[in-house]
């Protein structure tokens, strides 16, 4: 019966549903060279810096296998896409990873940030100063914290200016 039900999803894979999910494809082909890459970083002793890449890359390849083979055709077509924001954005990410080195986890996220709301449509100000500072301030305590995981410090460390707060988990 399993081997039926395996046989029939294979046949309903084709080159065909792969070429109508070309996004779900690259999706997949991304994620694994992210398994890859993150597979290399060092291991501690439980949870390391790899288990969060992994498991969203695993996530991804699981969602996106299931596009494949559901074959399903969007109504979106390729021309009525404006490909202009999404690149701007794609150019600012590049940059955003190029400049953490250098600029540190808070600092470059913080620039960051703003961009991706802009072009995400959300114009409040406030909401964007908001989310701009807050948001990498609670990553890097849930990251830098709890988790225990080094985020990069830049040049000036600005995030020895931020108080510790007492949310070390020991075991």
């Amino acid at each position: 019966m399993v081997i039926q039900k395996v046989g029939a999803v294979l046949d309903r894979i084709g080159l065909e549903s792969v070429r109508s999910s070309p996004l779900s494809v690259l999706f997949i082909l991304f994620s694994v060279v992210v398994i890859f890459f993150a597979s290399q970083f060092p291991s501690g002793d439980g949870v390391g810096p790899s288990f969060f890449p992994i498991a969203v890359s695993v996530g991804i390849i699981f969602f996106a296998a299931i596009d494949v083979l559901t074959g399903s055709d969007t109504e979106l077509e390729m021309s009525e896409f404006d490909f202009g924001p999404a690149a701007v954005v794609a150019a600012f990410l590049v940059g955003y990873v190029l400049l953490m080195p250098a600029l540190g986890f808070l600092v470059s996220t913080m620039l960051f940030m703003p961009v991706v709301l802009y072009y995400s449509d959300i114009r409040s100000k406030l909401l964007v100063v908001a989310l701009s500072i807050g948001f990498p301030v609670a990553l890097f305590y849930i990251f830098g914290r709890i988790f225990l995981v080094r985020l990069p410090e830049g040049i000036i460390p600005v995030s020895r200016l931020l108080p510790q707060l007492p949310l070390v988990v020991t075991f």
